[in-house]
């Protein structure tokens, strides 16, 4: 992660995480199987199962519901020893990352990283997109106010399309980092989202405060990473 390897991470040129080299040239990976279709390896099959992977950042959007709205204000906003960040904030970056898969699989383009009010794309747009949403948010009302229509969003999309998702798995989508399937973005976005939700019920936690019960390991075939920033 960028805590442990910074010096190298800036001596690289602080590209976009994670970036695969080769020969000199960075890829930057939304999926760890286009690193495979990069090296010329073979890659195990994926598992497939779209409709779950749906389901489970759905439990994941409900988690971080539920953090933000029981969780004090004042922890809500006690910055991370690691990274800075608040578990306001990544609510928000997890939230926003949901958001983006609210069209893709109808309309074949994944609009993130990015801001999608102006049409930017990468990381840096992300970035100041998010921060901009985190400066409007002056109280839990206005927090909620982000956070609940999303998740009640994605609910919504899941369930309408769960016998698509189950169907149709392969479905290809554009994204600014390359072409996936349907089911390694939504397994991209899961991580994404479970990643942060990790974040911020550790910060939480060592405030001395309750977080919700979700167990990530739990979670169809997903494997986090060993560091937690």
């Amino acid at each position: 992660m960028i805590s442990s390897e910074r010096e190298r991470w800036i001596a690289a040129g602080s590209p976009p995480v994670p970036t695969l080299v080769i020969d000199g040239t960075p890829h930057v990976l939304q999926h760890p199987s286009q690193a495979g279709l990069l090296l010329g390896l073979e890659t195990p099959p994926a598992l497939r199962d779209a409709l779950q992977v749906a389901w489970d950042i759905d439990a994941v959007a409900e988690a971080f519901l539920e953090l933000v709205t029981a969780t004090p204000w004042d922890a809500l906003n006690t910055p991370m020893p690691v990274l800075g960040r608040t578990p306001l904030a990544l609510a928000v970056d997890a939230s926003v990352g949901i958001k983006a898969l609210l069209e893709p699989f109808a309309t074949g383009w994944f609009h993130w990283p990015g801001n999608p009010e102006t049409g930017e794309t990468g990381d840096q747009s992300v970035v100041a997109y998010e921060a901009s949403i985190v400066a409007t948010i002056g109280d839990r009302a206005d927090l909620l106010a982000f956070v609940r229509p999303v998740a009640e969003a994605w609910r919504a999309v899941a369930t309408e399309n769960e016998d698509a998702f189950r169907t149709d798995p392969a479905r290809l989508v554009t994204t600014p980092r390359g072409e996936l399937t349907w089911v390694e973005l939504l397994e991209a976005q899961r991580l994404h989202a479970a990643q942060h939700y990790r974040q911020a019920v550790t910060q939480v936690a060592s405030l001395g405060e309750p977080v919700p019960t979700l167990e990530l390991a739990t979670l169809y075939g997903m494997r986090l990473p060993t560091a937690i920033y």
